[in-house]
């Protein structure tokens, strides 16, 4: 029996990890490292959640969090969940790209998920806009983590129920404006059982994570904090922006916490191989890393194999990774694949013709066929189905929709009864993908929403971005195409591309034009090379398709600098 498993509470967890001398060390990003057993987690906890009931909240209220320090969020956190509140984590400044921005769309989510306060660190409490995201009978009072520190200690945890509301997770809207997904209690022990059980990562007593993800996002909250706290095991959470400002803090802490397990979106890998130096990486011991995850984004089978021959000499080993595939609405993970990359190299072809994943005669060197990476198999209790649009069963190999079914599954969208019956249909989720099922294992090929028709063939975005991923220049993280409908009319279909001043924009141009012609058969009608920073992302690092879709047919993609705009003769 996994350690937390008669724990189906968010606070429960941390009692039950409060008995052993496992704790959280968290590295801010000036590197000041700062140890939290889990005993002193639990009192300060208590201590929180009694300065919050004596300012008038009550169990089941919404209290937002936005403390862009590791420490200050973790305490906020189990605070928050400690007295029987709700907790809704926001994005700090630094994800927004400007303090105007920030100011907007914090207010815009206070709003949404109707917060009765919001607890900020000190430099953070005065860009927010209270006055405005309190409304007619509904006050959102603001709080700081410092003053919440003093408060009167309750006893025990405030005590609720197993479906009562534990988590408001907001999507990051990679597609779509952010949701606020309702997490029950239930559903995250059932994922955070899901994960670290024997069908999952089969967590170990010794395991040590180590995790530079957002504490705001899912896969760093519930994979890294509270898995860890499940699991009753050490856990190390570095801050993003130290990850950022140098990749190598993220293996050097590997190495010296000696991290057994450590998850990150497949741009992560793709920057260590870029900015890690080999010096740097003559110093590592990677062999303790037993599970390197890679999900939150498209997996590129080329990134992690490059990775491990790269990192190879420090002990890390190929069969480690575990490539994922997982949402905020079903708390996290939907599948893991243990045991390294399983690749499937499929015609690219009958992909776009037929939505039929056949293996590929000759493997990829024949120039027409695309590599997708095996994402595991659902956990025991959970079903994971490939449909068509009738809501019918799809054979193996048949490209549909992704539909998940369990206890995992969110109970729905805050406030939103009409998103929630457009995802919560049929009784199953409807994630919003599209893949297949070969061998037992699901493979991801790319948005429903993003899906490009052209003469009657279906191609999906990432697949094409693939393709052209390993264009001379060009980095699959800096890519994005969708196509532009028109009435009566086939998809236009577009490339952005970001690139370095360097580079001859008619030989890039060409390049892609021309790796998207042989692999998929299909003719680019505008490929753009633009600066660095062009593409719009998430608060979490992903590319904002359907924005960069809108900016491109407004006019305002570009703000500024360079641009290459090609287009085949006779386009419009």
């Amino acid at each position: 029996m996994i350690a937390g498993e008669a724990c189906e509470t968010i606070a429960g967890t941390l009692v039950a990890a409060a008995t052993t001398t496992k704790g959280v060390r968290a590295i801010e990003h000036d590197g000041q490292a700062i140890e939290m057993p889990y005993a002193w987690l639990l009192s300060d906890s208590l201590r929180i959640a009694g300065a919050l009931q004596i300012r008038g909240l009550n169990p089941g209220d919404r209290v937002a969090i936005v403390v862009p320090e590791v420490a200050g969020f973790v305490r906020a956190f189990l605070g928050i969940t400690t007295a029987g509140l709700v907790p809704v984590p926001l994005f700090p400044p630094g994800q927004a790209g400007d303090v105007s921005t920030f100011t907007r769309q914090s207010r815009d989510l206070l709003i949404a998920s109707q917060a009765s306060a919001v607890v900020a660190s000190a430099d953070v409490a005065p860009l927010l806009d209270l006055e405005h995201a309190s409304t007619s009978g509904h006050v959102c009072q603001l709080l700081t983590i410092d003053a919440l520190a003093e408060g009167p200690a309750l006893l025990v945890p405030v005590p609720v129920t197993s479906d009562r509301p534990a988590l408001i997770q907001f999507t990051s809207g990679s597609t779509a404006m952010p949701k606020g997904v309702v997490l029950s209690h239930a559903n995250l022990h059932a994922n955070l059982s899901a994960i670290a059980g024997p069908a999952g990562l089969a967590i170990r007593p010794d395991d040590v994570g180590v995790s530079w993800l957002p504490l705001y996002h899912d896969m760093g909250l519930i994979g890294a904090l509270l898995t860890s706290i499940y699991a009753r095991n050490d856990v190390v959470i570095m801050s993003p922006v130290l990850f950022l400002k140098r990749p190598t803090a993220w293996l050097d802490a590997i190495s010296r916490y000696r991290g057994t397990v450590s998850f990150a979106p497949n741009f992560a890998y793709e920057l260590c191989l870029r900015r890690v130096k080999p010096s740097q990486i003559a110093a590592l011991d990677l062999s303790s890393w037993r599970v390197a995850g890679c999900g939150a984004e498209p997996i590129r089978c080329d990134t992690l194999e490059s990775f491990a021959d790269r990192f190879a000499c420090t002990g890390f080993r190929a069969s480690s990774f575990v490539p994922s595939y997982g949402l905020a609405e079903h708390s996290l993970a939907v599948a893991l694949a243990t045991g390294g990359v399983n690749v499937d190299t499929v015609d690219s072809a009958r992909l776009v013709r037929d939505s039929l994943a056949v293996p590929a005669s000759n493997g990829a060197a024949n120039g027409h066929a695309v590599r997708l990476v095996g994402c595991g198999r659902p956990f025991p209790g959970h079903e994971v189905h490939i449909e068509d649009e009738t809501g019918q069963l799809l054979p193996d190999r048949h490209v549909g929709r992704i539909v998940a079914r369990g206890p995992s599954v969110m109970a729905g969208y805050f406030e939103d009864p009409a998103a929630t019956a457009e995802a919560l249909h049929r009784g199953g989720l409807e994630t919003g993908d599209l893949g297949y099922i070969a061998e037992g294992q699901l493979f991801v090929c790319g948005r429903t929403k993003d899906l490009i028709i052209r003469n009657g063939r279906k191609y999906h975005p990432p697949d094409l971005e693939s393709s052209i991923a390993d264009v001379d220049g060009i980095r699959s993280s800096n890519v994005v195409v969708f196509g532009i409908s028109h009435v009566n009319e086939a998809d236009q279909v577009v490339a952005v591309l970001e690139g370095r001043a360097s580079q001859t924009s008619r030989d890039i141009v060409d390049q892609v034009r021309r790796r998207v012609r042989e692999t998929v058969g299909l003719e680019l009608d505008h490929v753009l090379l633009t600066p660095p920073g062009t593409i719009p992302r998430t608060t979490s690092g992903k590319v904002r398709r359907s924005e960069t879709r809108a900016r491109f047919q407004a006019g305002t993609l570009l703000t500024g600098g360079r641009i290459s705009l090609d287009a085949p003769p006779g386009s419009r």
